[in-house]
């Protein structure tokens, strides 16, 4: 018989204020944002956050350079961070 209860599995939900790196010239649409939404594992320190976050690779350009969000995008600050939980 399957096992009905639930258990709830907790993060940090976490809002960044971000806006365009002026170095970067791309035209990539995350440039674009001043705002973004992302998860980290409990205990993440806000700065493990904002350098987790900006080394995240976004993707190729038509030439196969790979960007990082850190090369297109600065964060200004954290919106917001609570803990959050969802079902398993």
């Amino acid at each position: 018989m399957r096992d009905m209860t639930k258990t709830k599995k907790k993060f940090l939900n976490v809002v960044f204020n971000i806006k365009r790196n002026p170095e970067y010239k791309g035209n990539h649409e995350l440039a674009g944002f001043n705002g973004i939404h992302t998860t980290f594992p409990l205990g993440t320190s806000e700065p493990e956050m904002i350098r987790e976050f900006l080394a995240e690779t976004v993707g190729k350009d038509i030439n196969g350079k790979t960007w990082t969000k850190g090369e297109m995008i600065q964060v200004v600050s954290i919106e917001r961070c609570f803990e959050d939980s969802s079902d398993r």
